[in-house]
């Protein structure tokens, strides 16, 4: 019985490292890109600011989007940049990733940090006719801000999303994109849902698989083995978000990228 108690306490306090780790500064390079792990992502919630549902509309808002006029849009929701400027840090993100299709520049960054309160649109030069500075900050200030204030940060980044959908396409937004105050309107693309939760699904695997290996370590030991030895876990890293630091990725739908372009800065940005 006491063993069995050393291994929930262990599990406890790896749940709360890796709640530690999911609660830390981001810089760019340590964002989780949602193309490695599906090339049908396009929102990176590592902190789960946002819930599962808002994830899943903004998801298919951003594919409908490209689809129809190419567009590249990535929502990213963060618990903190540290002392780093939201512009800086948006700006970075963006050429890191290469948002916007290569020689177009089509591509739109919508970032969300939560304990400084700052919200940034950051657009590549393809898009500033259509997406100018005034009509970012119109957007910020008259969609996204009211729904933050309230602490709706979920439905004021899709209302956001929402808007410079209407913008790029002309107001042909689909009907079911449109009706955004029903949650459950929101929620009926939720059939893919289940993929939202695979960051919390592989972690309890993670935790499941080291404490099997702790008791047949312990066990090894007793039999003067040493069974735990080349498990693969010895200098690993839990990287943020679960999603891993490689090119590589296990994702349903397999990794892919962005589409190779950059910006100038163009958009606005402000604090709620």
């Amino acid at each position: 019985m006491g063993k069995m108690i050393r291994y929930i306490a262990l599990i406890g306090l790896l749940l709360l490292s890796f709640e530690a780790v999911r609660a830390g500064v981001y810089v760019p390079s340590s964002v989780p890109n949602p193309k490695e792990h599906d090339r049908y992502s396009y929102v990176a919630n590592p902190d789960k600011i946002i819930a599962d549902s808002d994830v899943v509309f903004l998801n298919r808002c951003a594919a409908d989007l490209e689809h129809r006029t190419r567009v590249e849009m990535c929502v990213v929701a963060l618990q903190s940049i540290g002392e780093a400027e939201c512009f800086d840090f948006c700006y970075e993100l963006f050429q890191r990733w290469g948002l916007g299709k290569e020689g177009q520049n089509t591509g739109v960054l919508v970032c969300c940090v939560l304990d400084s309160h700052d919200i940034r649109i950051m657009t590549g030069v393809g898009l500033e006719g259509v997406l100018p500075d005034a009509r970012c900050s119109q957007i910020i200030h008259e969609t996204m801000i009211p729904a933050f204030q309230t602490g709706d940060y979920g439905g004021g980044l899709c209302l956001g999303a929402l808007r410079i959908y209407e913008i790029c396409t002309d107001d042909e937004a689909p009907e079911e994109l449109r009706n955004m105050q029903s949650v459950t309107n929101r929620g009926q693309y939720a059939q893919n849902e289940e993929m939202s939760r695979e960051d919390w699904i592989m972690l309890i695997g993670i935790l499941i698989f080291i404490a099997i290996l702790t008791w047949t370590s312990v066990k090894g030991r007793k039999n003067g083995g040493n069974s735990s030895r080349g498990s693969g876990f010895g200098g690993g890293t839990i990287y943020m978000g679960g999603f891993g630091g490689g090119s590589h990725s296990s994702g349903s739908f397999g990794g892919g990228s962005w589409g190779g372009g950059s910006t100038f800065g163009g958009g606005a940005g402000s604090k709620w």
